[in-house]
């Protein structure tokens, strides 16, 4: 910088007052809360602006509907494409069941006084009892019908220690799948080779439901198991009792399944 010019630069700021360093820091605190202000007062003006122009281009005057004739009254021939023939009924619904609701599965009073029900419901996907006997006796097991959904329960009576209990599984299938299941389930019961000592048999059918079966095991030593199967429509339940009930018990514990679907 030229020597005159500073002379010029220092006389003219010698005697200027300087503002403290917090009165800087406070304007320019100032100075930016006022700039923020003026963006949102544009921003919302812009936003209101654009909401009216918006609404005026949506809203477009209505023109009104040129006047017109009297209606001309209507033909009282019917159209072609009416038939004048009466509807034919509709066709009655095969199954009304879309779902499987806790009130479908048996309930403490159907199995008898002091069960319970142990822990709520269950809707995974579980192995069935009369699957593992019959794998049990070396016979060779199938896979249960394609399901909508299913549930399970256990009604559990005492402490879980003294081993009574009654166990539920219930299946949403079709008809037409449930009714090959227990089909398949007769066959091979009919056709599995036990080995000495041991047997399956079904020792009753057609008790409750639908259709239904009563399936005996004996897996030797006295260890005797039995397996009800019902079906009712597309819903197919298994009901196994520990300790084992007498068949006339069983057949009305099918029974009362039934009942509940």
């Amino acid at each position: 910088m030229p020597e005159q010019a500073f002379h010029s630069l220092f006389a003219e700021t010698e005697n200027i007052r300087w503002d403290s360093m917090n009165q800087v820091r406070a304007r320019a605190r100032r100075r930016t809360i006022g700039q923020a202000a003026v963006v949102a007062g544009v921003v919302a003006v812009a936003l209101v602006s654009g909401g009216v122009a918006v609404a005026q281009h949506r809203q477009r005057p209505v023109t009104p509907p040129a006047a017109t004739a009297s209606p001309t009254p209507p033909v009282s021939s019917p159209s072609p494409s009416t038939p004048s023939s009466p509807s034919s009924p509709s066709s009655p619904s095969t199954s009304t069941v879309t779902d499987l609701t806790s009130a479908m599965m048996l309930q403490p009073r159907d199995v008898g006084s002091g069960y319970t029900v142990s822990g709520g419901d269950f809707t995974f996907e579980f192995d069935w009892t009369f699957e593992f006997g019959l794998s049990a006796l070396g016979c060779p097991r199938s896979a249960r019908p394609a399901r909508v959904t299913e549930r399970e329960r256990e009604l559990r009576k005492g402490q879980p220690q003294d081993e009574t209990f009654v166990l539920q599984h219930t299946l949403l299938s079709t008809e037409a799948k449930a009714t090959k299941y227990l089909a398949d389930v007769r066959t091979r019961v009919s056709a599995c080779e036990r080995a000495s000592g041991q047997s399956v048999r079904i020792a009753a059918q057609g008790f409750a439901g639908d259709d239904s079966v009563l399936v005996v095991f004996d897996h030797g030593g006295g260890n005797i198991a039995k397996t009800v199967l019902v079906r009712k429509g597309g819903v197919l339940t298994e009901i196994f009792s520990k300790p084992g009930r007498s068949d006339s018990a069983s057949r009305e514990l099918g029974r009362k399944a039934a009942a509940r679907l």
